[in-house]
């Protein structure tokens, strides 16, 4: 097994960007020439809440790109937009990412009106920037979702985990059974594994080696309406398709109820992986599995 792909999604629920080497750390998947570009390390923001593709589609419209000191970012009938991280801005907001509080620093008005221009509304959006020297991550373990992430795994504007994978397998395995084939990007995760024996053979890696890194299991990964997101036209398919179809074979009610399951969250094993690379074609070893995770029937994950 070996990775296919890997991206790194800079905004929340905005456009991801393919690359092929990625700095492990413990916040997520990092750019190696400017390790301040971290995966979901912005987030876009109504009132202080969060804002996603479940109800703001056209966000995966929104591209970042790679710059100096910064991103750039473009969406159609827009003017680029260049947003630094060095200097950060300096105005604290207290914001939520889903129920879990958690602080940004907020760019200025200017950013507000160019995402009110594009989404066509005047709801007051902002784009915030999480400051790795000022806050704290959010705890993984405190998430309402089953998990079984430690003491020390974080994230920042993360649903659950820093670090998300799936192989291609399970993907090609899904297609079969549609009849509108899916993109990978649509599950938006960071880490894609080709040469896999089985389809959701990753729903039972406890833990894995991707050259010197060190990935631990922390959940399952939760399906929502986001997947149904064509990532290239910002438009929600009409038949709420994969969720449709996941429903129909990937649902483990105990502990997850009725949202289908598809990937997994990780987060780096120990200190000796953050600050390792990893690179598209890096050899991918299961060193723990658990194999009877589907016919387990836990209420509390161990």
């Amino acid at each position: 097994m070996s990775v296919e792909q890997l991206f790194i999604y800079p905004i929340k629920s905005c456009g991801g960007i393919k690359v092929e080497e990625a700095l492990v750390t413990k916040y997520g998947l990092a750019l190696p020439l400017n390790p301040d570009i971290v995966d979901r390390r912005w987030m876009i923001i109504k009132d202080g809440r969060f804002q996603s593709q479940r109800v703001r589609p056209r966000m995966a419209l929104i591209q970042p790109s790679f710059v100096k000191d910064g991103l750039c970012l473009r969406a159609p009938n827009m003017p680029e937009l260049y947003v630094p991280v060095n200097p950060l801005p300096d105005e604290v907001v207290h914001c939520y990412c889903w129920k879990y509080p958690i602080l940004g620093l907020r760019y200025g008005d200017h950013v507000s009106h160019w995402l009110r221009t594009f989404f066509e509304t005047e709801d007051n959006l902002d784009l915030v920037v999480f400051d790795y020297k000022q806050f704290e991550g959010r705890q993984c373990k405190n998430s309402s979702d089953p998990n079984s992430a430690r003491d020390g795994d974080v994230s920042v504007y993360h649903d659950m985990g820093p670090i998300n994978l799936c192989s291609t397998k399970s993907l090609y395995d899904l297609n079969t059974r549609m009849e509108k084939k899916i993109k990978l990007n649509n599950f938006r995760s960071n880490i894609f594994v080709t040469n896999v024996t089985e389809p959701y053979a990753e729903d039972c890696w406890r833990e894995i080696e991707i050259g010197k890194v060190k990935l631990t299991w922390i959940a399952a990964c939760i399906r929502c309406l986001l997947p149904t997101v064509d990532q290239e036209t910002g438009i929600k398919d009409p038949n709420q398709e994969p969720l449709k179809t996941l429903k129909t074979y990937r649902l483990k009610p105990i502990p997850y109820d009725v949202s289908p399951l598809f990937g997994i969250n990780m987060a780096p094993t120990d200190e000796n992986s953050i600050g390792a690379i990893i690179r598209v074609g890096d050899l991918v070893q299961v060193k723990t599995e658990e194999l009877d995770f589907w016919s387990k029937n836990d209420s509390v994950l161990s």
